[in-house]
């Protein structure tokens, strides 16, 4: 191989991706601010031409990011991720690692065909209405998930970008190497990989299902604006606490009694948030609804005083919530106000004549009137009163609608304003399985089937445009859009080929599997600044003409390229890492932890499948 010479340019890039290296490791800035940072020094330099500078922005990389998260918003907001996290934990029975070893075997699957990219979309909202069910925290799940949707990838020749490109690469090296050649490179078959990935997406179920847990972080959720909303509530209403669930024994005097009289019995400082019985869930102030055995009753109060109520009247208190835990969870519904202005077409009214639960889905639960509270029987004999605030507890997206009422100003504005459309979740499948479609099928490149998947989604009413430009993480775009023009210098200003040129060339008298571990070792390290894609384009050519060189299979030392570049786990430059990035609240500290070990297994068993294969 011809000595390439250490040039100013080459120097001023590592100067570049030795910086970038250590703020991404240490911390100290935000990445995304990294990257910015990135872009300017790359313009200062000159390392870039203008129109290069730039072209992160517009990559292919960058543009299906975006598609593919608008996508996952529409499909969250049509409904298809709650019943595919209702499958998983029916069978998971909301276990923390049986939910995750499903998550792990049904993303490593998918991708095989699907993409690791639309894999994870898929799977993103849906671990969002798995954490709001169990409370299971989303670090826990989605770096897992995220790990086997790679790794399946790597089980079929159209998993992955790396081994798309791969029969490419190879019928073109046909055409530029003929003179080296006894025989014509040939091309993989589909199921050539399968053994490799299987054995990799194994192993890495393994792995994450029994480290995974003690290593990811363990994100306690802890809501200031909640808690700060339950203080207040006590303080103001005397009203208010946490949700807890009850079961109706049996042996209960509340059995046969109506809705009305287990109000009778409860303390002022206790409300009645819903009735569940069979399949029928059930809202107060439905005030004739018969209690039946077995009836499930979610009551907000104190636990001290929700305890008392239960051993009093035989009701069994449940350690959690369980039948109400999707549809009370604070993501779901919770605590709210709203006040009277003078201008009120309600004032005067009778507050028990509203009807507020039925006609806009609001539980009146108190009513503040100057230094007074009122609830229960003496609050539904009241006519309302310019100032008057009322206390309520509702599901958010009741409160949203009820924002528009012009006789009140709700007061409550912090909350979660997503809105579930079912009605639209024929078109948003529809959308998702186009783009797949156009991306596996079609020929499409995965941008172009996606953005049109996502522009899809906002034609058929699934998502307006703000709510397709709310859904994409601004913060991820500006991290790739900083990151791949760096990639691009690496390989413009000949750094990529000097790096490679020190890494091979004491390589003459090494055995084959070592040459193939300083491949693989070669791929991954640079599928982290230039892509898996790049790496793979830069690469394969080099490992070709090595193979060559040194009795080796070139076709095994090309494969060996392709599948090493996919071995991206150490920090969040590949598209699915930065997609879970923010909703995990993951800092790069947690992929080098998780991601290193994984690294490693990862070289292992790929080298190791590949001396029993070929």
């Amino acid at each position: 191989m011809e000595s390439l010479a250490l040039t100013p340019d080459i120097i001023v890039i590592l100067a570049i991706l030795f910086a970038t290296t250590v703020l991404f490791v240490s911390d100290m800035v935000r990445v995304d601010v990294v990257a910015i940072l990135v872009l300017a020094v790359l313009g200062i330099t000159k390392s870039l031409p203008p129109e290069q500078l730039f072209s992160g922005i517009s990559s292919e990389a960058v543009l299906s990011l975006i598609g593919i998260m608008i996508i996952s918003t529409g499909l969250e907001r049509s409904g298809v991720t709650s019943r595919i996290a209702r499958a998983i934990l029916k069978v998971g029975r909301e276990k923390h690692n049986t939910i995750n070893v499903l998550l792990m075997v049904a993303s490593g699957f998918l991708a095989t065909f699907m993409r690791s990219l639309g894999t994870v979309a898929l799977f993103l909202p849906v671990v969002t209405r798995i954490n709001s069910r169990t409370g299971i925290a989303k670090s826990r799940l989605l770096l897992p998930m995220a790990f086997c949707a790679i790794l399946g990838g790597t089980m079929t020749m159209v998993g992955t970008g790396p081994l798309i490109l791969l029969n490419s690469l190879l019928s073109n090296a046909n055409e530029f190497m003929p003179e080296a050649l006894d025989d014509p490179f040939t091309s993989f078959s589909l199921f050539d990989v399968f053994p490799i990935g299987f054995a990799l997406l194994f192993v890495g179920i393994v792995y994450l299902a029994i480290f995974s847990r003690k290593l990811l972080p363990k994100d306690v959720q802890k809501n200031s604006i909640i808690g700060a909303t339950k203080k207040h509530f006590l303080k103001t209403y005397g009203k208010g606490g946490d949700i807890f669930e009850l079961k109706v024994l049996p042996s209960s005097p509340l059995v046969s009694g109506t809705l009305k009289n287990l109000e009778t019995k409860l303390s002022a400082t206790l409300s009645i948030v819903a009735v569940r019985q069979e399949k029928d869930l059930h809202f107060p102030p439905l005030r004739r609804i018969v209690i039946e055995a077995n009836a499930m009753v979610a009551i907000m109060g104190t636990k001290a005083e929700v305890e008392e109520f239960a051993k009093s009247y035989k009701l069994k208190l449940l350690p959690k919530l369980i039948s109400f835990a999707e549809i009370l969870h604070h993501s779901r519904a919770g605590l709210c106000e709203a006040v009277l202005p003078p201008s009120s077409g309600l004032i005067g009214e009778n507050v028990g004549e509203l009807h507020m639960r039925r006609n806009h889905g609001l539980h009146v639960i108190a009513l503040y009137r100057g230094n007074a509270v009122y609830h229960g029987d003496e609050l539904k004999k009241l006519h309302l009163r310019s100032g008057d605030t009322l206390g309520m507890f509702s599901k958010w997206e009741a409160l949203t609608e009820f924002h528009n009422n012009p006789d009140v100003v709700v007061l409550t504005t912090s909350y979660p304003k997503d809105k579930i459309v079912p009605k639209k979740m024929p078109y948003a499948i529809g959308c998702f399985i186009l783009a797949l479609i156009l991306v596996v099928w079609g020929g499409f490149a995965l941008s172009i089937g996606l953005l049109l998947g996502a522009v899809g989604m906002v034609a058929v009413g699934v998502l307006t445009v703000d709510e397709a430009y709310e859904a994409v993480s601004w913060k991820t775009v500006f991290l790739l859009g900083g990151l791949i023009p760096l990639g691009l210098a690496i390989q413009t200003s000949g750094t990529a080929d000097w790096i490679t040129q020190q890494l091979v060339d004491n390589v003459s008298h090494v055995k084959p599997m070592v040459l193939l571990s300083i491949i693989a070792v070669l791929a991954t390290l640079l599928s982290l600044v230039i892509s898996n894609v790049g790496a793979t384009v830069v690469l394969v050519p080099i490992a070709l003409n090595i193979g060559l060189d040194f009795g080796v299979d070139p076709r095994l030392c090309a494969l060996t390229v392709a599948l090493a570049a996919s071995n991206t786990f150490l920090i969040p430059t590949h598209q699915v890492n930065a997609l879970i990035a923010g909703p995990g609240g993951y800092k790069i500290a947690d992929f080098l932890k998780i991601g290193g070990i994984m690294t490693v297994l990862y070289w292992g068993v790929m080298l190791g499948v590949l001396y029993w294969l070929f």
